[in-house]
């Protein structure tokens, strides 16, 4: 139970009333009031839940036939009375023996121990003292290996998730990772050597020029060797470095591969 909606019903109440209990009773549900409001109009006390639900159904009319529901806060009386009942737990025939006043009833039953809760892998139904032991023995949850990421569930471990299937889970995953880097290694160095690709074109279209254009055509033809050659060390640079991180990546995962290997023989 998360949350008292519609009341609480009269069988749980704890001892005897020295007062009427129909004076508490919600003119919808027919429960004990829980979080009443009341009708300005008729004075009449019912759950909120209840009431609001209720003015949803019938464009706002007072359950008591009123031209129109104006909420107004509960009699203070009727708060005062069911401050003084007690209430067995909701929880009582799961073995919950606690007896509650009304300002203390929802968040115990929040919090209860008897409380039943389903289970997330085989949907049974356990009390909320018994779910974590229950949960870390029940064969339907589903378990993450930290090592291959696989997801199974703990009854298939025996099946699904060997140390050798989960060695050659980790084996395959390395050897995706080296191709992913391989190709993007290729991609990079790709990308940077289209970028001088133009530059030489760029100088023989401004050595083609004619003689009379001759002098600024050998100031274009100069700036563009010097852009080219920057470019050129540039990505040289970036070649190299992207080659030796390759390289690196490559030694590192070879060495796993052979170590997983070596664990499979």
């Amino acid at each position: 139970m998360e949350s008292i909606q519609h009341g609480l019903p009269i069988e749980r109440i704890d001892g005897s009333c020295e007062f009427d209990i129909n004076d508490l009773k919600c003119n919808i549900c027919a429960n004990i009031l829980w979080q009443p409001i009341a009708c300005k109009n008729c004075e009449t006390a019912f759950c909120s839940t209840c009431i609001n639900q209720w003015l949803a159904e019938n464009s706002g009319i007072c359950r008591n036939e009123c031209q129109e529901f104006l909420q107004r806060q509960c009699p203070r009386l009727i708060m005062q009375q069911l401050a003084r009942l007690h209430f067995k737990c909701v929880n009582a025939l799961h073995g919950c023996d606690q007896v509650l006043p009304y300002d203390n009833i929802e968040k115990h039953e929040q919090e209860c121990d008897y409380k039943p809760l389903e289970c997330r892998g085989c949907h049974a139904t356990v009390l909320k003292l018994n779910y974590v032991d229950h949960e870390n023995t029940c064969e339907e949850i589903e378990l993450t290996c930290s090592e291959c990421n696989m997801i199974y569930k703990r009854g298939d471990a025996a099946t699904v998730h060997t140390e050798i299937m989960c060695l050659k889970e980790q084996l395959r995953q390395l050897r995706q990772d080296f191709e992913t880097n391989k190709q993007q290694a290729s991609q990079q160095i790709q990308q940077l050597t289209e970028k001088t690709k133009p530059l030489p074109e760029a100088i023989q279209q401004v050595q083609q020029v004619s003689e009379t254009n001759k002098q600024q055509a050998s100031e274009e033809i100069q700036h563009l060797q010097q852009t080219f050659e920057v470019y050129k060390q540039e990505t040289g640079g970036e070649i190299q470095k992207i080659q030796k991180t390759f390289q690196t990546n490559t030694e590192t995962s070879n060495n796993e591969i052979k170590q997983f290997i070596k664990r499979l023989e």
